[in-house]
């Protein structure tokens, strides 16, 4: 398989969507989108790219939020994910120490017909909602195909 490029953008904006709850953290997605609700839902090769860095908390579900060490808890947690067409987003809350939000971009790679895998075009830092509509906008990947 061809080795292929990381490309990382940096979007310097801070703040972050929230409601009252921390836990009900939303987002306008622009595009038509079907969202997921648990890491299992994703695409196994989305999965295996995620869970390469440590486990992820499902959406509301406990986790590593700041500084104080829970003993058997993941460091990061789900906080949206979806595609729109080919295009597969993921909003991770990534708890610690230095407490941050990645938005991680997936979109599929053709290596022959009918054959294609997936890759991550993109790790956009900064507000997540912009990042997430940046991206399925084609930003970072190769040109917008239809949804």
């Amino acid at each position: 398989m061809p080795v292929l490029g990381k490309l990382i953008f940096l979007l310097m904006m801070t703040g972050t969507s929230l409601t009252s709850n921390e836990n009900e953290r939303q987002c306008s997605v622009k595009y038509s989108t079907v969202f997921v609700s648990r890491i299992e839902d994703l695409p196994e090769e989305i999965q295996k790219d995620i869970l390469k860095d440590g486990e992820v908390a499902n959406p509301r579900k406990p986790f590593q939020a700041y500084d104080v060490i829970q003993p058997g808890l993941p460091n990061r947690r789900l906080v949206l994910a979806g595609h729109s067409g080919d295009r597969w987003f993921v909003w991770i809350d990534h708890g610690g120490y230095n407490r941050h939000d990645d938005v991680l971009g997936f979109s599929q790679l053709w290596e022959k017909v009918d054959v294609f895998r997936w890759f991550r075009a993109a790790e956009l830092q900064g507000e997540p909602c912009i990042g997430i509509n940046a991206f399925l906008d084609g930003v970072g990947t190769p040109a917008r195909s239809e949804h």
